[in-house]
């Protein structure tokens, strides 16, 4: 395959970085089997171009499209900017999606949209008969002229009639209309098309095209879909079942019709957890009560009523009978959890006092409450139907849904999956706008295979791509990988004399030693030597937002460069901007935040935004009850032990990499990263056994960790800075 005719003329960089050809080669070969791709690459790898120029030519050579998708705003920038470039000299036509209410002028939400747009359709429908009509109450006219017959006037005055009654259903359905949508309907979609496809447009370019014509940017943009070769969008489109199928529509695509590149890959997990949990507040369940009463006249209710009503009494009576001295009073805005069932044994007192009740009252077993629930469920698919067609005639304001029917498909999966390991329950509380308590149940998914095992299954191909992807065998266990695959992974190839990694040797950090005094005075003091000594900005994450709050009131006043922090309610974006400002004007600065916050992957703290990175602690995430059922699901279907390693180890030991990646991002660029807990040292698995952290960072990596005691860190940034700036 010559450079010229193959993927290489998607590859508009000059020369390639080290490894990057490689994995092309083998991204291609991988394509063309039908593979899944796990391609970890440090900063400096190309990743991006890497998967991109190999998928396009595949994509060109098969007829497949190509998605790629990434949960990182800076990633979404970067996609665009790669696409461009190779736009310039390549008939690729790309199109960048954002989802509905993102691109709406109006920010309606998606099912009034939904509406809108079906009363829309309906609009433009009858507009069309009008149009026949009035041709033929025209020649029924002129026929009369030639010919007075009877039966003319009567059709004459029919057609009349209809045509009174067509133009007051107009009336009524342009008041629950899109005006936006009907003229992106009745627009040439090739002017369009033709703008959209001779560059690389953004979701905000669309928007400000559609804006200038009074159309709607979304609309537009989904009807040329099924041209693109190239879509870039987020990961809620791919992870999302019900909306990857909605994509797929547009593209006029089937799932192995696609190549999907998902970008940050070791964020999968989470981000299709957070699409697959369930929930239902008090007040739905309240609402759905007085729905049936109000349409009791037509409902077959057969005791759904009565069942709702104990489910609501039991939600109710279950958080007021738990709540213990004091911690009904530090209730307030956010959803606050209460333990209903053990995150190990999954014992759901919901669950159980919900059908003792039901019994009670003579429901009989889950088989008789499961043919209620669906009849109820059905009832109020039809009011949904019903609801729809009253906003459409301007006989309601709003567009109703029915609570019934949510409340019932909830309530029915809930009494199936509460007791099955891979799911949580967790009663929620907080106070409402009148400051009273209310609960939610929260169906919690602790192992999201069943949203990502059907996607890579189905897809004709995808590439996983990460800086932190690694192990491999983890990422195909938890995510339902059972394809063939093509496992890539390169470490850095910038020069090994422009980073510094060190680990210090002090105490761990556990929970139970970290106010020690001795250890406090230690930390605060390495942190003092390292701001002093490090020649540029210095980034600091804590494992949690508690102690990054405690250590900038520690450091602050004692420091004499600008200290910024971020906190939680505060955004993140506007003190990383401040952070990079007065950084580069006083030469530097210092940034405090924690290791589960935004700003430890995802940033590229690039051209000495960052100098000297420190990772205080290991910062385990919060091991609260979610976290402990996330590890006992774990356990219970990959077997006893995976639950620690997959759920808590691993997933911390990439937010540290990713944190010590955000210093030296260019072959030019140097930078220190410095580990302060004593699980780091080389020798911490003989000192700290278990606990120890050490071997869970790559091998590649581990060599380059050189321990240092405390008080020596300022010699060690000393002699790297100085090598380093002179």
């Amino acid at each position: 395959m010559s450079q010229k005719n193959g993927y290489f003329r998607y590859f508009k960089k000059e020369t390639c970085y080290p490894n990057q050809k490689d994995a092309m080669d083998q991204i291609h070969s991988a394509l063309l089997k039908r593979e899944i791709v796990l391609f970890e690459g440090a900063c400096g790898t190309g990743k991006t171009l890497s998967a991109l120029a190999p998928s396009l030519h595949v994509g060109k050579q098969l007829n497949k499209t190509i998605i790629i998708a990434t949960n990182v705003h800076q990633q979404m920038v970067q996609f665009i900017q790669e696409a461009r470039d190779i736009k310039k000299t390549n008939d690729i036509k790309v199109a960048v999606v954002k989802g509905k209410t993102k691109m709406c002028p109006h920010e309606t939400d998606y099912e009034e949209c939904a509406v809108k747009r079906e009363s829309t359709f309906e609009l433009m429908e009858i507009e069309r008969d009008i149009h026949l009509k009035k041709q033929e109450l025209k020649s029924a006219n002129e026929n009369y002229k030639i010919s007075p017959d009877p039966a003319l006037i009567a059709l004459r005055d029919e057609l009349a009639k209809e045509l009174d009654a067509a133009n007051e259903k107009v009336r009524n359905l342009r008041n629950h209309s899109c005006d936006d949508l009907y003229e992106v309907l009745r627009s040439d979609s090739e002017s369009f098309r033709a703008w959209l496809f001779t560059d690389v447009r953004s979701p905000e370019e669309v928007n400000d095209f559609a804006f200038g014509q009074g159309m709607c940017g979304y609309e537009l943009l989904k009807r040329e879909l099924k041209h693109a070769d190239l879509v870039i969008c987020n990961y809620h489109h791919i992870l999302n079942a019900d909306i990857f199928s909605t994509l797929l529509g547009w593209l006029d695509k089937e799932p192995e019709d696609v190549i999907v590149i998902l970008d940050e890959a070791h964020n999968i997990e989470s981000a299709a957890r957070s699409h697959s949990s369930i929930t239902i507040t008090e007040h739905t369940i309240e609402k759905a009560i007085a729905e049936i009463e109000a349409n009791s006249d037509q409902m077959p209710d057969g005791g759904v009523h009565n069942l709702f009503r104990i489910l609501h009494n039991v939600i109710k009576d279950t958080y007021d009978s738990r709540f213990k001295f004091g911690e009904r009073g530090r209730v307030g805005r956010r959803w606050y959890d209460m333990r209903i069932s053990d995150p190990y044994e999954r014992n759901d007192i919901i669950h159980a006092r919900f059908l003792r009740q039901v019994k009670e009252a003579g429901f009989g077993d889950e088989e008789k409450i499961q043919k209620l629930l669906t009849n109820a469920s059905e009832f109020g698919a039809k009011l949904d139907d019903v609801y729809r067609d009253q906003y459409k005639k301007g006989l309601s304001k709003i567009l109703k849904r029915s609570h019934i029917r949510y409340t019932a498909d909830f309530l029915s999966s809930y009494l199936v999956l509460s007791s099955d390991l891979r799911y949580y329950p967790i009663l929620n509380v907080r106070r409402d706008q009148k400051d009273e308590i209310y609960g939610r149940i929260e169906l919690f998914t602790c192992i999201p295979k069943n949203v990502t095992e059907p996607l890579f299954d189905s897809v004709f191909s995808a590439i996983l791509m990460s800086a932190t992807l690694r192990p491999f065998e983890m990422i195909k266990t938890t995510l339902g990988i059972t394809r063939d695959t093509c496992e890539i992974a390169y470490g850095t190839s910038f020069p090994y004399d422009k980073r510094l990694t060190i680990a210090v040797s002090i105490s761990p950090l556990f929970a139970k030693n970290r106010d020690d005094p001795q250890t406090v005075e230690t930390i605060e003091q390495v942190l003092l030597d390292s701001i002093k000594e490090s020649t540029g900005n210095v980034i600091i994450f804590f494992p949690s937002s508690f102690e990054a709050r405690r250590y900038f009131s520690k450091l602050e006043p004692k420091v004499d460069v600008p200290v910024f922090l971020d906190e939680v309610g505060v955004s993140s974006q506007d003190v990383r901007e401040d952070f990079f400002r007065i950084g580069e004007k006083d030469s530097k600065a210092v940034l405090i935040s924690y290791i589960w916050g935004t700003l430890s992957e995802g940033v590229d703290y690039r051209d000495g935004r960052g100098r000297t990175v420190i990772i205080v602690g290991v910062g385990y995430p919060a091991l609260n009850d979610r976290m402990n059922a996330v590890e006992s699901a774990y356990d219970h279907v990959f077997g006893y032990g995976s639950g620690w390693e997959y759920a808590v180890q691993v997933p911390s030991i990439r937010k540290i990499r990713q944190a010590m990646g955000r210093v030296v991002r260019s072959p030019a660029d140097f930078g220190a990263r410095i580990l302060l807990d004593g699980r780091f040292l080389n020798n911490s698995p003989e000192l700290f056994g278990k606990f120890s952290v050490f071997n869970s960072f790559p091998e590649d990596e581990r060599k380059e960790i050189v321990d240092v005691e405390p008080e020596k860190v300022k010699y060690s940034l000393m002699n790297f800075f100085m090598e380093n700036t002179n």
